[in-house]
């Protein structure tokens, strides 16, 4: 029999402690040992070792109407490490400066087009960003203990090469590396669904819920799955393609080259699509001249365009379907929906909710639960800076730059 990789369970049990004090905000040590089922002198060795690092501290707590000494708690450091999030979508970037506990210390939203630009300026942009978000937090580099990317696309997390983004063009050296090798800082990539996944497990509708479904709504369809309180990315990270399920056979023509995809239904570009087609053709006059955005068109039907309205209604109907699927398959207890999609509110989900009810096996949509947040664009910068806390706190103590 092989021996047991003592390495990974140390960095299990690192995890595991972690997670519970940031859950908790301050726990004692015996009650770390029962939520982890860790030994307790395993958690008096390992905490020991944390508060060496300035990771926690303890805290005591004064005990009323009780006999004995006051209580000892744990608490987590906030500024033992600092990290970086940015997320790029198809008009808009946004970074983010998160702190240990997954507080927010800063925030940059930017407008920018990047269809059609290459990985060199992407990457320059990425740089940009950073430093702004890092500024604004009023921190230095030598601070940040990682930085996550979130991209639309097909991202293979392992190796950070985006296979394919419909935002650039993917280049000879990966944009994780150019990154990396800019700030010399531990950088990952993912794609973006999975970053915004990982952001409602830490800090939103997610949190404390072991299996649950988020799709998000932007330039396309995208999907992140937990199960058993892991993100599932598949074979290479592949998985989650909501966007790519047929819904409609012999539909429009959809990046990936198939044709019926939901996302030539649901997605950003299909609305902006068939919202300029409308316009061309008179059927929608437009308040406005220029490019058309998808902001746009969500606030035209919200307004009452009828044209418009059924273009929502239609793409409502179709995520419900896509919404059965995925119910009937994987069993969630929570979906939720967010991106700036959810901006539209019922004139899509009251039609979804009712194609849901219509197509699901009710004994397991009685089980789950449909959410639908409002929506920030900070959302994006955080769940790539939950990407990195995710790998900090299971990461070796040393990799942490703490705050001087």
């Amino acid at each position: 029999m092989p021996s047991a990789n003592l390495d990974l369970i140390r960095a299990i049990n690192q995890f595991n402690i972690l997670n519970s004090i940031r859950a908790r905000k301050s726990v004692s040590r015996s009650e770390i040992a029962d939520m982890t089922g860790q030994s307790r002198a395993s958690v008096t060795t390992i905490t020991a070792q944390m508060i060496d690092k300035g990771l926690i501290f303890e805290k005591n707590v004064e005990v009323t109407g009780e006999r004995g000494r006051n209580r000892v708690l744990l608490a987590l450091n906030p500024d033992a490490a600092f990290v970086v999030g940015v997320k790029l979508a198809a008009a808009k970037a946004s970074s983010a400066v998160c702190d240990m506990q997954g507080e927010t210390r800063s925030t940059v939203i930017r407008n920018e087009n990047f269809m059609g630009k290459g990985v060199d300026f992407i990457a320059r942009y990425i740089d940009e960003l950073i430093m702004a978000a890092v500024d604004e937090a009023g921190l230095k580099l030598e601070n940040i203990s990682g930085i996550g990317i979130g991209v639309p696309g097909v991202v293979d997390f392992q190796t950070g090469t985006c296979h394919w983004s419909p935002i650039y063009d993917a280049g000879s050296v990966p944009l994780r590396d150019r990154i990396q090798n800019r700030f010399n800082i531990k950088t990952y990539i993912e794609n973006d669904a999975n970053t915004l996944t990982l952001a409602h497990q830490w800090f939103g509708e997610g949190r404390g819920v072991d299996n649950f479904i988020v799709i998000s709504i932007e330039y396309g369809v995208g999907m992140g799955i937990i199960t058993n309180g892991q993100l599932y990315r598949g074979v290479r990270g592949f998985a989650g393609e909501m966007g790519h399920v047929p819904v409609t056979p012999d539909g429009e023509l959809c990046v990936c080259g198939k044709r019926g995809c939901l996302a030539t239904v649901v997605g950003g570009m299909a609305f902006i699509n068939k919202a300029k087609r409308l316009a061309e053709t008179g059927l929608w006059v437009r308040k406005s001249s220029g490019d058309i955005e998808f902001e746009e068109v969500i606030n035209a039907a919200k307004e009452g365009e009828n044209a418009l309205i059924e273009i929502f209604q239609a793409a409502g109907h179709c995520l419900g379907v896509g919404l059965s699927v995925v119910i009937n398959i994987f069993n969630p207890e929570k979906i939720i929906i967010s991106g700036q999609g959810v901006e539209a509110g019922d004139i899509m989900f009251t039609p979804m909710r009712e194609a849901v009810n219509r197509h699901t096996f009710s004994d397991l949509l009685a089980l789950t639960k449909i959410v639908i947040p409002e929506w920030q664009h900070t959302d994006w910068a955080k769940g790539a800076a939950s990407l990195v806390l995710q790998e900090l706190y299971k990461s070796p103590f040393n990799t942490i730059r703490p705050l001087i």
